[in-house]
């Protein structure tokens, strides 16, 4: 339930972002989304406890995550031109007016970390899942299948936002912090690793 209060409410953000310019909806809604989540699921706290391993783990990945991205991108748009045209309009519609480079990088700290535990948080489940040493992992049909079934309500929850481009990167963006959410059973790796990425692609290094 609490994941489909989640695409509805991020399909709303993106279309008054298209509107309004602004972040703001998304740093309301996902910090009442992860009020609702913690107050109904128990196990949410332990996925929240951070360690140095979780941090480093998360860091990395997401530093590469950038790398990688520049290093599509410029191999992409030399066989397909029109991606770049179709980054910059994706960045353009992105854009947070009105707000200091220090609050844009505040709005992505808050958003990521809510993103992660609305749209990977689920995959704790109420019962013996992954947390508890079940059959969710990396290495079976059902932890894959669990995974891109999530990472594709995260890029579902984009498409009011009008931007092919930003479904695409949603969904695999959505299947790296996924994987890692299962990998390290934790909230933390992944929400270190979203917010890594955020940063450099959209404020520290953009690719346009």
């Amino acid at each position: 339930m609490l994941l489909v209060l989640a695409i509805v409410a991020w399909l709303v953000c993106f279309a008054l972002l298209v509107r309004l310019g602004t972040w703001a909806g998304f740093a309301l809604a996902g910090a009442a989304l992860v009020a609702l989540a913690l107050k109904f699921d128990p196990g949410l706290p332990g996925l929240l406890r951070p360690s140095m391993a979780k941090v480093g783990v998360g860091f990395l990945l997401g530093a590469m995550m950038i790398l990688l991205t520049h290093a599509a991108f410029a191999v992409v748009t030399v066989r397909l031109p029109e991606i770049r045209t179709a980054t910059r309009g994706l960045y353009a519609l992105l854009n947070n007016s009105g707000f200091s480079p220090v609050a844009q990088a505040a709005f992505v700290v808050v958003v990521a970390a809510c993103e992660e535990i609305l749209f990977r948080g689920v995959l704790a489940g109420t019962g013996p899942g992954i947390d508890q040493g079940g059959s969710h992992n990396l290495l079976t049909w059902r932890g894959l299948g669990t995974i891109v079934a999530l990472a594709a309500c995260y890029a579902a929850a984009t498409l009011t936002l009008g931007s092919f481009l930003l479904v695409v990167c949603a969904f695999l963006c959505g299947m790296a912090w996924g994987g890692l959410r299962v990998a390290t059973r934790s909230l933390v790796a992944p929400i270190v690793a979203h917010v890594v990425w955020d940063l450099g692609i959209f404020l520290a290094w953009p690719l346009v």
